[in-house]
């Protein structure tokens, strides 16, 4: 394989990968914004339709609890708990039904044991640590590799460097499926509950279907990050 080309193609496709991933951002920032103005006809707050979907979904260990910031909810598989933000938690919107909803579909993955939703967590603890690690790593074994004596030590902090990175897509390769199924999990949860019409299902998986196009720009990113790296260190082999 031309790992020179590679690496020049890496590097190409990096700068319209940001581009899509800004735009794509931007995009799912605007439709929350337009459906947080267009509220529920019956009037549910976020936290309430939470615990309803979730009595719904038949999981009873859930707690539902408000945490600072806009846009920050989450489920937390290890506590049990899904953190409705600011934003979310009493906003009888259409935009927050669909986020609340969405973090219950994740309560749902944990509860079924999904093979990808415990694969994540299982690597969260991992990716939060290396993160911090790889991008000076790089740089360090770059330098050490320009150094006649320390070649070796800067390779093989390189290659140290380019594992961890690889770790960090891979969540990102997870986490693509995961959002969707929670997704899609969702707009039927919302169904069910008989509460909603068929456009406000509609505008939801507008909401829902923006905010997947944000990861997927992350992943672009990523892997397009790990193949740079990969080649530069494939050439560097070559050189060596």
């Amino acid at each position: 394989m031309d790992w020179t080309l590679v690496y020049i193609i890496a590097c190409l496709m990096i700068l319209p990968a940001f581009i899509y991933g800004g735009i794509s951002h931007i995009m799912a920032e605007n439709t929350f914004q337009k459906y947080a103005e267009n509220l529920n006809q019956k009037g549910i707050p976020a936290h309430e339709l939470t615990k309803k979907l979730l009595e719904t979904a038949g999981i009873t260990n859930v707690d539902v609890v408000k945490i600072n910031g806009n846009l920050t909810d989450c489920y937390d598989p290890r506590n049990k708990v899904i953190k409705l933000s600011d934003s979310t938690y009493n906003s009888t919107s259409i935009a927050a039904a669909g986020v609340c909803a969405h973090e219950v579909g994740h309560a749902i993955q944990d509860a079924q044991g999904t093979l990808l939703f415990r694969l994540r967590s299982s690597i969260v603890p991992v990716v939060n640590f290396i993160s911090k690690l790889y991008i000076p790593l790089i740089f360090v074994g770059a330098i050490l590799g320009m150094a006649t004596t320390l070649v070796s030590f800067g390779y093989v902090l390189t290659w140290a460097a380019i594992i961890m990175y690889g770790a960090n897509t891979l969540f990102y390769f997870v986490t693509l499926p995961l959002e969707h199924d929670a997704s899609k999990k969702a707009l039927l949860l919302l169904q069910d509950t008989g509460d909603f019409t068929g456009s406000e299902i509609d505008n939801a998986k507008r909401v829902l279907k923006a905010a997947i196009q944000t990861y997927i720009g992350t992943l672009i990113v990523s892997a397009l990050y790990f193949l740079r790296f990969l080649s530069y260190a494939m050439i560097f082999r070559k050189n060596d």
